[in-house]
């Protein structure tokens, strides 16, 4: 059976650094971990954890607060101000009747705590609480970090080019002694104006993000995801996409599906943003006089909203690669990357509750992407 301890058969467990002077309490609870499939470091100070903290590199840290030399506290504030360590999930051992201690404690960063003498079930399921919250936190940043490193740079590096460029035309005409022509000045202009709306655009998309990536917690500081209603319906998906497919001179091209409006409860408003940035990517991605189409219907507590056309498709390891937001060059029919939009779809849907999916159409031409939203509590019902 695997270990709680264990992510799988293959994976390394996981290191949790205990902090005890007493070594009667000490041998007892590494007896606990170590049962549960945990890697177990024991010091019987903080000064002693502190000393081993690069050979360990604990993926948690349980220490009591009471101990000689250096003491929980102490331990806790200079992990807390590491730069290296101070993510390390940090649980402090305290004694019930010692309150004081573990408001202290909280107020300096430490993330829980278990009263002693505690029962091995407590502090299992506090550890397991834990770790598996600094895992989520980890993933998110590396996502982030692939976001900002792979796909920001390729989505401002077009439209900044042509500001560069349109500029530098115009800087070397009055070097040159020389005058535009109106002609020139109209479709220099034109042309900043575009690189101009696509970098606003950018931005939009980066608030859109810092607002999913950063949700509010509900009024009364309950610490719960703030939840939005948004209505969907047919008039909302006609909307959005005759806006879009007026962009591209494809009006014939659009339809819309969607026999009964919902009401969807996510995590921030946006639902028509998100909506706009899947079919720009789907009129992208197909020729004219081809269908692309946005659907939308009840699927018990969930509803499945689509987006799909029939242009050329992208590779199994292309629709692969978009949950790693890498740029997936040469999709469109203009050569864009789609890893930001498909980003923002994917990280509205699954930090509202749901689920995100892109699959081949057809025979494998286009591609289909599905964004399952969950119902508000009364559409739910109903």
């Amino acid at each position: 059976m695997q270990q709680k301890g264990d992510l799988n058969m293959t994976e390394a467990p996981t290191r949790i650094l205990l902090v005890e002077d007493e070594p009667e309490v000490r041998m007892i609870a590494e007896g606990i971990l170590a049962s549960s499939g945990y890697a177990v470091t024991a010091a019987a100070n903080g000064a002693e954890a502190l000393a081993s903290m690069d050979a360990v590199r604990p993926d948690l840290i349980l220490s009591d607060i009471r101990m000689p030399v250096v003491d929980g506290f102490q331990l806790l504030q200079k992990i807390r101000a590491d730069p290296v360590w101070h993510q390390t999930p940090f649980i402090i051992l305290s004694a019930r009747a010692e309150s004081a201690d573990l408001r202290m404690g909280m107020s300096l960063g430490a993330d829980d705590y278990v009263t002693k003498p505690y029962r091995a079930q407590d502090i299992l399921k506090t550890i397991e609480i834990r770790v598996q919250r600094a895992r989520q936190v980890s993933e998110a940043i590396a996502g982030n970090q692939r976001f900002l490193t792979r796909v920001l740079p390729h989505e401002l590096r077009t439209p900044l080019m042509g500001v560069i460029g349109y500029a530098d035309l115009m800087v070397d005409t009055a070097n040159e002694g020389k005058t535009l022509t109106p002609a020139e000045l109209a479709e220099y202009g034109r042309m900043l104006q575009m690189s101009g709306a696509r970098i606003f655009r950018i931005v939009e998309n980066l608030l859109f993000w810092s607002r999913l990536e950063r949700p509010r917690d509900a009024p009364g500081g309950t610490g719960s995801p703030w939840r939005v209603d948004e209505v969907v319906n047919a008039g909302v998906l006609r909307d959005v996409g005759s806006g879009v497919a007026a962009q591209f001179g494809r009006a014939q091209d659009l339809v819309v599906e969607c026999p009964v409006g919902a009401t969807v409860q996510v995590v921030t408003t946006g639902f028509e943003f998100v909506a706009h940035h899947l079919l720009e990517n789907a009129f992208k991605c197909s020729l004219p006089n081809s269908a692309v189409k946005i659907a939308a219907a009840k699927e018990a507590k969930v509803l499945r909203v689509s987006v799909s056309d029939s242009g050329r498709g992208m590779t199994p390891q292309q629709i692969e690669w978009i949950g790693n937001f890498k740029k997936l060059s040469g999709v469109g029919s203009e050569g864009h990357g789609l890893g930001m939009g498909l980003m923002l779809a994917s990280t509205f849907a699954r930090a509202s509750g749901g689920q995100f999916a892109v699959k081949a159409g057809p025979g494998g031409r286009g591609i289909e992407v599905t964004m399952s939203l969950p119902l508000a509590p009364d559409a739910a019902a109903n």
